[in-house]
């Protein structure tokens, strides 16, 4: 019904964890395109859209398309054992996801599938104000500063990008300078308030060579997008609603 051979491992093993980070199941909608898959986290504050064209495997065969609802914490942690050097070849048939990590060692794993969503969740359609793109590292370390006083950070857009978070032992401003900034668009000023939590979950696999893209309006869901190897991953993140 499905076979592939997964020729980057390391971007299949970050893909995987980019979505567990956020999601404990989730269904792989999987036809002769690709891999996609879009699910709320439990919170239901934040979305991740995942997409993994068929042309990022080295084989990709699809009988019909197939939904295989799945454990994520259970399949990132069998994707955590495999190495860079493995191939992993993956199918599925009846109703188990199986892996074959072929390497030093040829070693066959295989998952039980769980009941696939047919509706996923909409995608939000938001008019943002702010787009911004951004070397991964730098946003990054400015999420480690303002974590030090709270577990919030407010994003602000206007003649640059600023983040700021305010605490009870403290508070802390950082301005990111314009030659760090890829690219600003702003049509009008834009500021939120988002949890550190999830977005240090969101961009924990973003690694050069790949480019942040933020997109951002006042009080309106966050967007970041991101490429992982072949893969895309996006997320929105809905604010944090501040008290008057």
């Amino acid at each position: 019904m499905f076979k592939a051979i997964v020729h980057d491992t390391k971007s299949w093993r970050n893909s995987i964890d980019a979505i567990a980070a956020l999601i404990d199941e989730g269904t792989f909608q999987i036809d002769e395109s690709g891999i996609k898959l879009r699910a709320m986290d439990p919170s239901q504050i934040a979305l991740v859209d995942f997409i993994l064209p068929g042309k990022g495997f080295e084989k990709f065969e699809v009988q019909k398309p197939v939904s295989i609802g799945i454990d994520l914490i259970e399949l990132s942690k069998i994707t955590k054992r495999s190495k860079p050097e493995d191939k992993i070849e993956l199918s599925f048939e009846g109703s188990r996801l199986k892996m074959v990590f072929r390497g030093e060692t040829t070693r066959n794993f295989s998952l039980s599938v769980i009941e696939a969503s047919s509706t996923p969740p909409r995608e939000p359609k938001i008019d943002f104000t702010a787009e911004i793109k951004i070397i991964p590292n730098i946003i990054k370390e400015a999420l480690k500063d303002a974590e030090l006083v709270s577990n919030h950070v407010a994003l602000s857009a206007d003649k640059g990008l600023t983040l700021n978070s305010d605490g009870d032992t403290g508070s802390v401003s950082i301005s990111l300078k314009e030659d760090k900034i890829l690219s600003m668009s702003i049509t009008s000023p834009a500021r939120a308030v988002f949890s550190l939590d999830h977005l240090n979950n969101i961009l924990k696999e973003a690694e050069a060579p790949s480019v942040v893209s933020l997109g951002l309006k006042t009080d309106a869901p966050l967007r970041v997008e991101y490429a992982i190897g072949d893969a895309k991953v996006v997320y929105y993140l809905a604010p944090r609603i501040e008290s008057a």
